[in-house]
């Protein structure tokens, strides 16, 4: 099987830019090509524009070219459905009941009938089973409509009898639906608004009632394809013909669910799925056009932009999404753009009530809270307010939303390392949209998506290969200096790297890698060195050596770490020197020195007994937790504009004052407990020293405030453009530094855990993709790949089973080729971590791909 090659990745990045983004010289860089050809088709929608008969002559489809989409788009399964989404769902139903009744109209299509047929009465049962007995609005209002439109056109649609039960209750739920909404002789203007776009699967007496009103709401009709096909069909309206004309000329005749599109929300989406892809890198400047087009809209509406109930969703999930990728790229913007509507009862009233359909708006809304500053309050209300919508238990549309939103609720945002979340989201059979209560309509078209998706797997694949290569060289070095070997200290070669890997991925960073997790292996060890095994002796001779740069009167230990501080050092400077041509040494070095000082005062403070006020603790524990002495080189080699000066006081420059306490204050939460046995000297205890009304619950809770307001600030002078001086790329790398602190000190201090990252790691670095083998198998040969290597795999009690997938290619001697993997794991007897390899067993085939299954035991 062929290596991901940067060769490959740089090929599909191409590919993408030509096919999705085009150059125009007018907009000063990168513009989508053509908006709607990324928006995927509706089925349904297409299948109503092709049974409309042609005035001229009504015995023929007026729009022969939907007829021709809906012979030519019928999935193997037999039914139909977004070429978006990899598996079933009951939207599956209601697109397949269309599409055989547009085919049985001109009868045409038979086996394409009869597969349908055959779908649905196999199929059926377990999907509306599978609903738990909750059915969504828009399902409720249209599917009784399709089957008794099927049935009027002699189609035998048999449920199965195990899902006779769910029929009655969804033709119950329909009627209640209409009692409770007041949907019928006395309809308010805003009930009307919300029953046109469904008004081609109305039950007679409203559809009747509607039609009068037509010409009055004629603008909502139109912007769904399905609702204006029977409008015209009903009315002959010419209004509504020229409106489907339009759809067709810019849409083709594969038609989306709506229209027109909103343009800033496809763009806003396609930046969001190139993130969460982990894309980011190879599109700045497309990605840098769009945002700045969608801000001059943002700016542009400032304020309360209400705009009909039933386009209320898709409206907070455009400003909150505008929002959240604006602010993290620097743009001035405004929460109340989106958070306007906690202060209207009527609309908070109408989104509880109707929650399932605001919940990708609320799941949009609590990300977009992440990024609150100080005195946003509208933005913590928010936060409850969508927090409150997303824990309901009545999640049962989609399964890939409902598996973001428990990511998102679990997990702090701070604590999920990027390269990671993207794993998450390759692996994804489906990628989501927002929801407009008549299904998701502003999904990625199969092409586009299944381009960018290549891409990612790709990339992802190539990172992984990468850093294999760098955590051996890690690995080796560590093991030359003797770090390793030192036995009183922790090894952190694998989760250093996991972290510095999983937030600074780009293959171009592999220096600014390896500087700052050697700078972390070193620090680790010293610190213990410092901690526990040095004595006062010792430390201040080390001390000394490092202040006279002098390895006379060193040995042992102290002997070790100063010359693998030197060689690092050494190798920092040069590189700087290469680079840009200044010598740092003497920085260095002074920066180190610091940070012995702080050690050794603590060690001081430990072995005498004192114990420090608060302020006189954190004076020195903000520097001891050494978060700058680690950045700080790196960040040079990343951005030589930082300027040198901030290795001489690092406390003066803002940004990084307020990661050194945050990196602490979370530290000091989690290793409480530890340093009370120890008798070391830590916040918690002190305050409660300090306050003897204060209990350790209380204590925690003074400093989880102190760090809420912290972080509020971090963020502000990291995000807002022009409060400080310093690079963008060096404040990039302060904000993954506090991620990864989030992440070792989250729910427990996993930096210390022998076992607790091992899984991560794997996935990180190791273990290859994890996908549909089906449905990826499909999307590849579409888009013409030339390698694939992704991953299934099972749990059981005793032996872990992984299959990976490859392109179908045999060696001369029939043997499928493979590539031998590496899984960390621990050692029975020892808290060190060891690699060990997994070999194929058994080999299967599957269709065009042949797979190797590794067995190994835990």
């Amino acid at each position: 099987m062929d290596l991901p090659s940067p060769l490959m990745v740089n090929k599909l990045v191409l590919k993408v830019k030509k096919e999705i983004f085009s150059s125009s010289s007018s907009h000063n860089g990168y513009v989508v090509g053509d908006l709607y050809s990324l928006v995927s088709p509706s089925p349904y929608d297409t299948a109503w524009l092709a049974m409309i008969p042609n005035p001229q002559v009504p015995d023929q489809p007026l729009f022969c070219g939907c007829l021709d989409w809906v012979l030519h788009n019928q999935k193997p399964g037999g039914f139909w459905a977004s070429e978006t989404t990899a598996m079933t769902t009951i939207e599956s139903l209601t697109s397949t009941l269309a599409c055989i009744v547009a085919l049985t109209t001109w009868n045409v299509g038979h086996s394409a009938i009869q597969k349908g047929l055959a779908f649905i009465h196999a199929n059926a049962e377990e999907l509306l089973k599978a609903q738990n007995g909750f059915f969504p609005e828009w399902f409720v209002i249209v599917f009784p409509a399709m089957v008794d439109l099927a049935k009027t056109k002699g189609l035998c649609v048999d449920i199965s009898n195990g899902s006779i039960a769910h029929i009655p209750q969804i033709f119950e739920d329909r009627q209640q639906l209409f009692q409770n909404n007041r949907w019928g002789l006395d309809c308010q203007q805003q009930d009307y608004e919300t029953l046109m776009r469904y008004l081609e699967a109305l039950p007679k007496t409203n559809n009747e009632i509607l039609l009068q009103q037509c010409d009055k709401y004629s603008g909502f009709i139109m912007q769904s394809p399905s609702a204006a096909a029977y409008a015209f069909m009903k009315t002959q309206n010419n209004k509504f013909l020229g409106n489907l004309n339009s759809v067709i000329q810019r849409c083709g005749y594969g038609v989306p669910a709506i229209y027109p599109i909103d343009e800033d929300l496809l763009k806003i989406c396609l930046i969001d799925r190139i993130e969460t892809l982990g894309l980011v890198e190879y599109f700045t400047e497309e990605i840098t056009t769009l945002l700045d087009q969608v801000f001059r809209s943002y700016v542009n509406c400032e304020g309360t932009q209400m705009t009909a109930k039933h386009l209320l969703p898709l409206q907070l999930y455009r400003d909150s999404l505008a929002f959240r990728l604006l602010r993290l790229r620097g743009y001035t913007v405004s929460p109340w753009k989106f958070c306007w509507f906690l202060q209207d009862e009527d609309i908070v009233v109408h989104i509880q009530e109707h929650h399932e359909k605001f919940l990708s708006a609320m799941y949009n809304i609590y990300r977009a809270s992440n990024l609150t500053f100080p005195g946003e309050s509208q933005l913590k209300d928010a936060r409850g307010f969508s927090t409150s919508i997303l824990e309901r238990e009545t999640i049962k549309n989609s399964q890939n939303l409902k598996d973001q939103i428990k990511n998102e609720l679990s997990h702090p945002w701070l604590a999920r390392l990027d390269h990671l979340e993207h794993r998450k989201c390759i692996e994804r059979k489906d990628a989501i949209g927002p929801w407009t209560g008549k299904a998701f309509s502003y999904r990625l078209s199969f092409s586009s998506n299944a381009m960018l998706q290549q891409l990612a797997i790709e990339n992802f694949s190539l990172k992984q290969s990468i850093f294999r290569d760098e955590l051996k060289e890690l690995e080796r070095w560590s093991k030359d200096m003797g770090l390793s070997d030192m036995g009183f200290a922790r090894q952190k070669t694998a989760s250093l790297f996991f972290a510095a890997a999983s937030t600074l991925s780009s293959p171009s960073h592999s220096d600014v890698r390896l500087v700052l997790v050697k700078s972390g292996i070193l620090v680790t060890v010293a610190d213990d060195f410092f901690d526990a095994e040095g004595s006062l002796s010792e430390l201040e001779t080390l001390t000394n050596a490092i202040n006279r740069w002098q390895e006379k009167g060193l040995n042992g230990h102290s002997k070790t770490i100063f010359k693998a501080l030197k060689d690092l050092l050494d190798d920092i400077s040069m590189q700087f020197f290469n680079k840009y041509g200044y010598d740092i040494s003497k920085y260095l070095q002074d920066l180190w020195h610091q940070t012995c000082e702080m050690w050794l005062k603590e060690a001081e403070w430990s072995r005498t007994g004192h114990t420090p006020s608060t302020s006189e603790y954190l004076q020195v524990a903000t520097s001891s937790i050494a978060v700058h002495t680690i950045l700080l080189p790196a960040a040079l080699l990343l951005s030589p504009q930082l300027g040198i000066d901030i290795l001489k006081c690092p406390q003066n420059e803002p940004i990084t004052n307020l990661l050194m306490v945050l990196t602490r204050l979370l530290n000091e939460i989690k290793s409480y407990e530890k340093e009370k046995e120890e008798g070391k000297p830590n916040l918690v205890l002190l305050q409660m020293k300090e306050n003897p009304n204060l209990g350790v619950e209380e204590s925690i809770e003074v400093i989880h405030k102190i760090l809420d307001e912290k972080k509020k600030e971090f963020l502000e002078h990291i995000l807002v453009s022009g409060m400080s001086d310093m690079p963008e790329a060096c404040k990039l790398l302060h904000f993954h530094c506090l991620k990864i602190f989030q992440m070792f000190f989250n729910a427990t201090n996993a930096f210390d855990s022998p076992t607790e990252l091992l899984a991560d790691i794997n996935k990180a670095i190791y273990d290859p993709l994890k996908m549909d083998h089906k449905s990826l198998a499909s999307n590849y040969s579409q888009v013409g790949t030339k390698s694939l290597q992704v991953q299934t795999s099972v749990t059981g009690t005793s032996s872990r089973t992984c299959m990976s997938i490859m392109e179908s290619r045999t060696s001369t001697t029939g043997a499928v080729k493979f590539l031998r993997r590496k899984e960390f794991s621990e050692k029975p007897h020892s808290r060190i971590l060891s690699l060990k390899m997994r070999k194929p067993t058994t080999c299967m085939t599957l269709p065009k791909l042949k797979a190797c299954t590794y067995l190994w035991h835990k």
